[in-house]
Protein backbone atom coordinates (compact mmCIF):
# COMPACT_ATOMS: atom_id res chain seq x y z
CA UNK A 1 0.00 0.00 0.00
CA UNK A 2 1.15 3.55 -0.68
CA UNK A 3 0.85 6.26 1.97
CA UNK A 4 1.45 9.96 2.33
CA UNK A 5 3.17 11.08 5.54
CA UNK A 6 3.12 14.63 6.89
CA UNK A 7 5.86 15.07 9.48
CA UNK A 8 5.14 17.39 12.37
CA UNK A 9 7.67 20.19 12.57
CA UNK A 10 10.04 20.23 15.53
CA UNK A 11 8.77 23.60 16.81
CA UNK A 12 5.30 22.00 17.01
CA UNK A 13 6.46 18.96 18.97
CA UNK A 14 7.68 16.69 16.18
CA UNK A 15 11.06 15.15 15.43
CA UNK A 16 14.17 17.28 15.19
CA UNK A 17 14.93 15.71 11.80
CA UNK A 18 12.87 13.69 9.35
CA UNK A 19 14.08 10.08 8.94
CA UNK A 20 16.78 10.12 6.29
CA UNK A 21 16.85 6.46 5.35
CA UNK A 22 14.57 4.56 3.03
CA UNK A 23 13.09 2.47 5.85
CA UNK A 24 11.47 3.54 9.11
CA UNK A 25 9.32 1.73 11.69
CA UNK A 26 7.29 2.96 14.65
CA UNK A 27 3.96 2.58 16.44
CA UNK A 28 0.79 3.84 14.75
CA UNK A 29 -2.55 4.97 16.14
CA UNK A 30 -5.36 4.43 13.62
CA UNK A 31 -8.45 6.65 13.71
CA UNK A 32 -10.63 3.55 13.27
CA UNK A 33 -9.12 1.83 16.30
CA UNK A 34 -8.47 4.85 18.53
CA UNK A 35 -10.67 3.55 21.36
CA UNK A 36 -8.16 0.70 21.89
CA UNK A 37 -5.16 3.05 22.08
CA UNK A 38 -2.67 2.67 23.73
CA UNK A 39 -3.59 -0.77 25.09
CA UNK A 40 -3.62 -2.21 21.58
CA UNK A 41 -0.95 -0.76 19.31
CA UNK A 42 0.66 -1.97 16.10
CA UNK A 43 3.94 -1.04 14.46
CA UNK A 44 4.15 -0.04 10.83
CA UNK A 45 7.15 -0.38 8.52
CA UNK A 46 7.64 2.29 5.85
CA UNK A 47 9.90 1.56 2.90
CA UNK A 48 10.98 3.37 -0.26
CA UNK A 49 10.44 6.68 1.52
CA UNK A 50 10.70 9.70 -0.77
CA UNK A 51 10.28 13.41 -0.13
CA UNK A 52 7.75 15.05 -2.39
CA UNK A 53 7.54 18.68 -3.38
CA UNK A 54 6.09 19.99 -0.12
CA UNK A 55 8.48 20.21 2.81
CA UNK A 56 7.93 17.63 5.51
CA UNK A 57 5.81 15.42 3.22
CA UNK A 58 6.80 11.95 2.06
CA UNK A 59 5.35 9.07 0.14
CA UNK A 60 6.21 5.50 1.03
CA UNK A 61 5.00 1.94 0.93
CA UNK A 62 3.68 0.57 4.20
CA UNK A 63 3.09 -2.76 5.89
CA UNK A 64 2.57 -3.97 9.41
CA UNK A 65 5.62 -5.25 11.27
CA UNK A 66 3.62 -8.24 12.56
CA UNK A 67 1.82 -10.75 10.35
CA UNK A 68 -0.86 -10.97 13.08
CA UNK A 69 -1.75 -7.27 12.79
CA UNK A 70 -5.25 -6.14 11.77
CA UNK A 71 -4.63 -5.86 8.02
CA UNK A 72 -8.12 -4.39 7.49
CA UNK A 73 -6.86 -1.08 8.93
CA UNK A 74 -4.64 -0.54 5.87
CA UNK A 75 -7.19 0.50 3.25
CA UNK A 76 -7.52 3.53 0.98
CA UNK A 77 -8.48 6.56 3.05
CA UNK A 78 -7.37 5.09 6.36
CA UNK A 79 -5.82 7.76 8.62
CA UNK A 80 -3.22 7.28 11.34
CA UNK A 81 -0.69 9.04 13.54
CA UNK A 82 2.88 7.88 14.16
CA UNK A 83 4.31 7.91 17.66
CA UNK A 84 7.79 7.78 19.11
CA UNK A 85 7.09 7.17 22.77
CA UNK A 86 4.26 9.55 23.73
CA UNK A 87 5.18 12.05 21.02
CA UNK A 88 3.14 12.20 17.80
CA UNK A 89 5.72 12.76 15.05
CA UNK A 90 3.67 12.41 11.85
CA UNK A 91 0.21 11.98 10.41
CA UNK A 92 -0.53 9.73 7.50
CA UNK A 93 -3.16 8.56 5.07
CA UNK A 94 -3.28 5.39 2.98
CA UNK A 95 -3.51 6.22 -0.72
CA UNK A 96 -4.29 2.71 -1.90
Amino acid sequence: MKVTLDWIRYNRGGRKTIPAGRRYSTVARFEEASSDWPDVAWSLVFENMEMIEEQHRMIATVRFLSLDAPQHLLHAGSRFELYEGRKCVAKGVVNG
